[in-house]
């Protein structure tokens, strides 16, 4: 019995709030439709409404911000694929440059080579160095010209300043040349300014020796060092090197000379085959001809005056 007391006092309690209620909103309803608009429930009605609307101004900056940062997610994602092109742009552009550089100095290399060309009046094809050997006991390198292109065993082979070797072995496509400082290697040269004849051999360690000179002829440093044909093992008449180191003395002939190669082959890459070479020899007879036909007639000029002189004399004594 307690219980339904309860419960029927609850019940009645909330029929009791019910009918306050519905009494309260009646009142309020009859104030509002009869105050104005500056009544205290309008007034109350428009706070409600502003602060509705502060939220949900709020609410559109809040989606405006969520917009603008998912708008910025896209432009990330964009510029990442832009650097990513910008960075194959530049590789392309690096290896344009490298290639660029690689074919300047190779236009360096070969204008070097016809400058040689023009200079020692030598003719044949410029071939690409192709291998090297790594052996002190053959020193070589392999080009890539061969039988097929007109090469033959023994012909001289020329870099940018002068003979570096000798074609010893052909191929049809390819060729071995033995360099002037193998220690096999041996060629006839004579000091370009006292025409004296001597060999230039090479060594284990690179180092060219000129030997093979008269007892009385002692070179200087400086001196240049050309082929003499002799032998007809290289053409005549083209720079070898140059003298760098004279222990020969009168007392001591059998000491050492040693000649700076021209060129080091280690940094070659293309060289000249030389197909023909000029006459040297045939140059220089010319030469001296032309050479002693001047002498001769310079002497005659000055005989000829010497007899004018010696009539103009003799005409005016009888006068």
């Amino acid at each position: 019995m307690p219980l339904n007391l309860q419960q029927n006092g609850s019940s009645g309690a909330r029929s009791i709030v019910l009918v306050v209620l519905l009494v309260v909103s009646l009142v309020l309803m009859t104030v509002y439709a009869r105050e104005g608009a500056g009544g205290p429930i309008h007034s109350i009605q428009s706070a409600l409404m502003g602060g509705s609307a502060a939220v949900n101004s709020a609410g559109s900056g809040i989606g405006t911000a969520t917009e603008s940062a998912a708008e910025s997610l896209t432009n990330i994602s964009a510029n990442d694929s832009t650097l990513s092109g910008l960075r194959q742009q530049n590789q392309e552009l690096r290896e344009l440059l490298s290639n660029a550089e690689e074919y300047r100095q190779e236009a360096e290399r070969l204008q070097a080579l016809l400058d040689m060309k023009q200079v020692s009046g030598v003719t044949g094809p410029v071939a690409h160095i192709i291998g090297r050997s790594a052996n002190a006991w053959d020193q070589s390198i392999t080009i890539d010209l061969g039988s097929d292109d007109g090469v033959e065993s023994g012909m001289t082979i020329m870099g940018a300043t002068g003979v570096i070797g000798q074609v010893s072995q052909t191929s049809p496509h390819s060729s071995t040349v033995r360099l002037l400082t193998d220690p096999n290697s041996g060629a006839a040269v004579m000091i370009q300014s006292t025409r004296d004849n001597g060999i230039v051999r090479g060594s284990i360690n690179g180092i060219l020796y000129l030997e093979d000179l008269n007892e009385d002829v002692i070179p200087e440093v400086g001196d240049v060092i050309v082929t003499s044909g002799l032998g007809g093992s290289y053409e005549r008449g083209l720079i070898v090197g140059a003298v760098v180191s004279v222990n020969k003395t009168a007392s001591n002939p059998g000491g050492t000379i040693v000649v700076s190669p021209n060129d080091s082959a280690a940094l070659l890459e293309e060289v000249i085959v030389v197909f023909n070479a000029p006459d040297v020899a045939a140059a220089e007879a010319a030469a001296a001809k032309a050479e002693a036909e001047a002498a001769a007639a310079r002497a005659q000029e000055e005989r000829e005056n010497e007899e004018d002189e010696w009539y103009d004399e003799g005409n005016g004594d009888e006068a």
